[in-house]
């Protein structure tokens, strides 16, 4: 048993704390474009800014390719510019060091290497390297059956993906149908309030911002109180004193 306000403490622990990566005061359980309950838990330890900033800067395997040259940097060896999913040697963008270890899609952190070189990595280190002898037959396989013709990839610029509608890749399309744009919309990081600076939860608002809003201007139904509901009809006040008097 822990007494109220260490474990109202511990739950603010859990929530709210600063971002990896700006330092700036976040709530680690406030959605990010609907998608929280599917974030690591390095990435919900960031900001939307800097997690919008870092996802904007990914670069496709074919950039890669013009930056840093063809070769896999897992294993060293050819990476073919023709070769599609899911065959093993399709080319893929490598975080070096892994997502669920604080890497990001920050473009020194990206690098090309094959698909099943890819796999084979997983979250190990940045430091891990696969020998050559396993994807070299494969290379050879491929170089004997000779090239293939580029497969078609969406419209949208830096997008390796195959077209689902309208020349553009699902993910894409589906933006594009819900915002009008392939961008994804930039949310504030902090409650749009006057004078309030807290890490915002939803709709721009911060949850005591958000809260009064939802509830309005309803008043605590206790006779002579005019203070603001908190909860069932309530004040914070007479609702302590009803939690205080409840048998058992």
């Amino acid at each position: 048993m822990v007494c109220r306000n260490l474990a109202r403490r511990h739950a603010d622990a859990a929530t709210h704390g600063d971002c990896a990566q700006c330092g700036t005061a976040i709530d680690y359980l406030a959605p990010a474009n609907g998608t929280s309950r599917r974030l690591t838990p390095v990435s919900k330890r960031l900001c939307d800014e800097c997690r919008h900033r870092s996802a904007s800067l990914y670069m496709s395997a074919d950039a890669l390719r013009r930056r840093d040259g063809g070769n896999c940097h897992l294993c060293g060896l050819l990476v073919p510019a023709t070769a599609q999913k899911p065959h093993p040697l399709a080319p893929e963008v490598d975080h070096v060091l892994p997502i669920s270890r604080g890497g990001t899609h920050d473009p020194e952190n990206l690098a090309l290497a094959h698909k099943t070189c890819n796999i084979a990595k997983g979250g190990r280190p940045a430091t891990w390297r696969r020998d050559p002898a396993e994807v070299a037959p494969m290379l050879a396989e491929w170089n004997r059956d000779g090239l293939t013709e580029p497969p078609k990839t969406c419209s949208v610029a830096d997008c390796e993906r195959r077209p689902e509608s309208h020349g553009m890749c699902q993910k894409h399309r589906r933006r594009v149908v819900k915002y009008g744009t392939t961008e994804l919309p930039q949310h504030p990081t902090h409650c749009t309030a006057d004078h309030c600076d807290k890490p915002a939860r939803s709709r721009g608002m911060c949850r005591s911002h958000y809260r009064k809003h939802l509830i309005g201007d309803k008043r605590c139904a206790v006779a002579d109180c005019s203070k603001q509901v908190h909860t069932r009809q309530l004040c914070r006040r007479h609702y302590q004193r009803f939690l205080d008097n409840r048998p058992g």
